[in-house]
């Protein structure tokens, strides 16, 4: 649905089912493969054309985050003339937003809406790092989310990350 909404073909659509539906994988155990699994769903990892899909389906949700900022629900944490920066790469995302707890359910809805619509999993498992916001709003956005709080400093993709 998303690739026809943006405006592929047909026939590049059916491709793309076909190769959906139709992997294979086999594992080896000392350098035998062993019988043929059939993938019903998904890639397999490492497929080359993986993360241009991801590139179509992660657009998803910038659209819907970007529709939430024009409609005044979510803001951007510093200039509210902005729209709210999302950063994504591989399997992780980074959402920045006014730190209000409204803002957090209005958050929550978009990702539990963007899980429906492309059937990726969220992992509400991962933490959450709010900034420059006191105390009991963040623990109450934190259990809005229902992810587990985190200070700073942290290391995100071997970096070290600082509130300053």
């Amino acid at each position: 649905m998303i690739l026809h909404v943006r405006g592929f073909d047909e026939r590049w659509r059916r491709w793309i089912r076909s190769v959906l539906q139709t992997g294979k994988t086999a594992m080896l155990l000392n350098g035998v493969p062993g019988r043929w699994i059939n993938c019903k769903r998904g890639l397999w990892q490492g497929d080359p054309i993986s993360p241009y899909l991801f590139i179509i389906v992660a657009d998803v949700l910038q659209r819907l985050i970007q529709k939430a900022h024009v409609d005044g629900a979510l803001t951007h944490p510093l200039d509210p003339a902005l729209p709210c920066p999302v950063l994504q790469y591989v399997d992780d995302s980074l959402i920045f937003v006014k730190g209000r707890v409204p803002a957090l359910v209005w958050l929550k809805q978009i990702l539990d809406d963007f899980a429906l619509a492309t059937g990726l999993t969220i992992n509400f498992h991962n933490t959450f790092m709010p900034m420059n916001v006191d105390a009991p709003t963040a623990a109450a956005m934190a259990t809005t989310l229902g992810c587990p709080q985190a200070d700073f400093p942290q290391t995100y993709l071997g970096l070290p990350l600082s509130p300053h």
